[in-house]
């Protein structure tokens, strides 16, 4: 991927004379014109987010064209990178690097994460590249370039996606073989996650004292705060355990990925709340299926928020949590889960009864009769609500009361917060 991206810069960067604009034919002679009397002129190379997943790498494009300006001494741009929105939308002004004289400067907390591949060879190209890529990197940068009294600027936005969750199967705590593992990722919408997938949330704060498979066939887990029996080979230090690569006949729990959501996940309730053959039956009613763990963590982590245990399609309950407040399973952000005993082991009988989570895909098939009785065929069909059903992304506070069972478990994405 790095190859890639170095190529693809270099080709932007040594295109002959000054870099084209994506103007009309007709706006090409006033832009020249008004690039060759200011000097300085700032390309805009494209709109929208810039989207690339979890620990990948990603090149933020800053491209520039540079004029000698008549009678004056030749004078080196000024190159600089800030971070000035967070993902959620707050203002932020985190230095990145500045460049200027062949010289790079990055910011501490931005070294061995970023680089300027083309510069100083090709000055008039600062595309950033950076990775690899952590949830908290989501946001607004502003490349900056400056000449004398002459200051140009553009906004890239990027968008991190993809979220890794730690995933315990039905019955006990350590039960998965290596290929039973990658199963449970599967089943729930995601892969077995790769050691940076596992190392990038890590750095974000994930913290989970339970032991996973990775796709390498190593059993890591990640640990910001040392505490005894989660020492593993790192003592008392943070950082990701690692038992090694392990005999896949082993028994571990999983650490999984999910990337994309492609649809929707949306809570449904009922006064009389539902077993878990009835929560199936409710979301087909509303033109959906239960939703997955990956499903339910990826709409968690674009801000769903709801303090109402529901079923999920591996039978588990479960309820995210944006906003923690009192009675909605403890301090902190994170997706809980309902068990059956304190140990954190055992999902909830398939008789009891809790709200659901749906998930309706961009374009989720069911079968429907074509019209004159002929064989069934594919269409997509959204029902409004019946009566009785309530749709939200929002629930109130006293939800965490309602249920018996052990709550919680808290599994959370690295979306700049500490963890448990």
């Amino acid at each position: 991927l790095e190859s890639l991206l170095l190529l693809v810069l270099w080709v932007l960067a040594s295109q002959p004379g000054p870099l084209s604009t994506f103007s009309t034919p007709g706006t090409q002679d006033a832009t020249a014109a008004a690039t060759a009397e200011k000097g300085l002129h700032m390309q805009k190379v494209g709109s929208g987010s810039v989207r690339a997943a979890l620990a990948e790498l990603v090149a933020l494009p800053c491209l520039f064209t540079l004029w000698p300006r008549p009678g004056a001494a030749r004078e080196a741009p000024r190159i600089k990178w800030t971070k000035v929105r967070t993902a959620s939308g707050q203002r932020q002004d985190l230095p990145i690097l500045v460049a200027k004289d062949n010289v790079v400067r990055v910011a501490k907390g931005w070294q061995g994460r970023v680089s300027l591949p083309a510069y100083p060879r090709h000055r008039v190209n600062a595309t950033l590249l950076l990775g690899p890529l952590r949830a908290s990197d989501s946001g607004l940068y502003r490349c900056q370039v400056v000449r004398g009294i002459e200051d140009e600027q553009d906004l890239v936005p990027l968008e991190v996606t993809g979220v890794v969750f730690h995933y315990r199967a039905a019955q006990d705590r350590y039960s998965l073989t290596f290929a039973e593992a990658q199963e449970a990722c599967r089943l729930n919408s995601a892969t077995i996650a790769a050691p940076r997938h596992l190392q990038a949330a890590f750095e974000d704060g994930f913290d989970n004292c339970d032991a996973g498979w990775l796709s390498d066939r190593t059993v890591r887990y990640p640990i910001t705060q040392s505490r005894p029996g989660c020492y593993g080979d790192r003592s008392s230090l943070p950082g990701v355990r690692n038992y090694g690569r392990r005999d896949p006949r082993e028994l571990y729990d999983v650490y999984c990925f999910a990337r994309e959501l492609g649809g929707e996940v949306f809570y449904v309730g009922l006064a009389r709340r539902l077993t878990l053959a009835g929560a199936r039956a409710q979301c087909r009613r509303q033109g959906a299926v239960l939703a997955s763990v990956g499903q339910l963590h990826l709409a968690w982590h674009e801000g769903l928020d709801q303090c109402d245990p529901g079923w999920l399609a591996d039978g588990s309950v479960r309820y995210p949590i944006q906003t923690p407040r009192r009675r909605c399973g403890g301090p902190v952000p994170g997706v809980r889960t309902v068990y059956s005993f304190a140990n954190r082991t055992r999902f909830p009988s398939p008789g009891e009864r809790y709200d659901a989570y749906c998930f309706r895909g961009e374009a989720t098939p069911f079968e429907c009769a074509s019209p004159g009785g002929h064989a069934p065929r594919a269409c997509t069909f959204i029902p409004a609500a019946p009566p009785g059903v309530w749709l939200s992304s929002r629930g109130g506070d006293q939800a965490g009361e309602r249920h018996k069972k052990t709550c919680c478990a808290v599994s959370r994405a690295p979306r700049e917060r500490s963890y448990l």
